[in-house]
């Protein structure tokens, strides 16, 4: 006797509706947030510099700086992306073009060649940048010992 085993299998509308939300779904917010962790603000601070330190507090300005930062490598970063002078130039430019008084500061690690900061100054001003300073880290007072 044959015993004739016959399945078929129907996949629904329903089910393959189902399917297709469920993946867009989950397309969605992974892109989202992907975008999310790139385009974070706080990663730009995640580079490690040891700034120099200096006695002299600035006044908080009022216009968001752009950073450039020098990593002790002597690597120059922009908005957390390795630049080199040429395009650290254009990329100035771009940014400065509808406020000229936007300040731009030089975060440079304390272990930095001074030569590769003067450079990267001097693309700044050649970038037509007109308020221009250098990041410090304020010194601690000593305590006495008397306190």
């Amino acid at each position: 006797m044959k015993v004739n085993i016959h399945r078929e299998s129907y996949v629904r509308l329903e089910s393959l509706a189902f399917t297709d939300i469920i993946l867009n779904i989950f397309i969605f917010f992974f892109t989202a947030f992907s975008l999310v962790y790139t385009f974070s603000p706080t990663r730009e601070s995640r580079i490690i510099v040891k700034l120099p330190q200096a006695d002299i507090k600035s006044p908080v300005d009022q216009a968001e700086p752009i950073v450039v930062t020098i990593n002790s490598r002597n690597e120059v970063f922009l908005k957390n992306q390795s630049k080199n002078l040429r395009d650290l130039k254009t990329e100035l430019e771009s940014l400065l073009a509808f406020n000229r008084t936007r300040p731009v500061i030089v975060r440079a690690d304390k272990s930095v060649v001074f030569d590769r900061v003067v450079q990267v100054l001097d693309v700044a001003k050649n970038a037509g940048v007109e308020r221009l300073g250098i990041a410090i880290e304020e010194k601690i007072p000593p305590t006495s010992p008397h306190q």
